[in-house]
């Protein structure tokens, strides 16, 4: 009987030994250039936009979303830091303003070159490039070795209007 105990610790002790810890970070994918350097296919692309605005007193509020699909789109991120986008994608934008709504439909044609600079530490990616697509600082939401998601979030006021704009890509290789 005490031989099979000690087989039974001995089996335990080296299947406790051998198992792989997979959380041990060695393998991490990290934003860096080198890293989000390739060609990706756009995937997804949301916008949704809140417009407030005084009328004689009285705020009304406006919400725009816009909806992408059908995307032919390339993007080619170069480790020096420049990327090209460009194809063409489908959006829908529907606009809601004292529950009236409007829906219009219309095909982008993008071709455009620009920069980027990543922040690993706060994982962010800031474009800047033309007026096609999409500039300014974008939270990096994922990253690994197949895609990368990211999210602008931003305000713009004027003494009348106040406009909360969220911004949504995703891409694959």
């Amino acid at each position: 009987m005490n031989i099979k105990k000690l087989l039974f610790i001995l089996t335990i002790t080296l299947v406790a030994v051998s198992c792989k810890n997979d959380d041990d970070g060695g393998n991490a994918f990290l934003l860096s250039n080198e890293n989000i350097a390739g060609t990706y296919n756009m995937t997804f692309f949301v916008i949704d936009i809140v417009t407030t605005t005084e009328v004689q007193g009285i705020p009304v509020t406006a919400n725009t979303d816009v909806v992408g699909d059908t995307f032919q789109v390339i993007l080619v991120m170069n480790e020096n830091g420049t990327y090209n986008i460009s194809g063409e994608y489908r959006i829908t934008t529907t606009v809601e303003v004292a529950g009236q709504t409007e829906t219009d439909t219309e095909i982008l044609v993008i071709d455009e070159d620009g920069t980027f600079t990543l922040d690993a530490n706060a994982q962010t990616l800031t474009l800047d490039g033309g007026v096609e697509f999409e500039a300014g600082t974008f939270d990096i939401t994922l990253f690994n070795q197949n895609e990368f998601r990211m999210v602008q979030m931003r305000s713009e006021d004027t003494p009348t209007t106040t406009t909360d704009i969220t911004t949504e890509m995703r891409f694959v290789r």
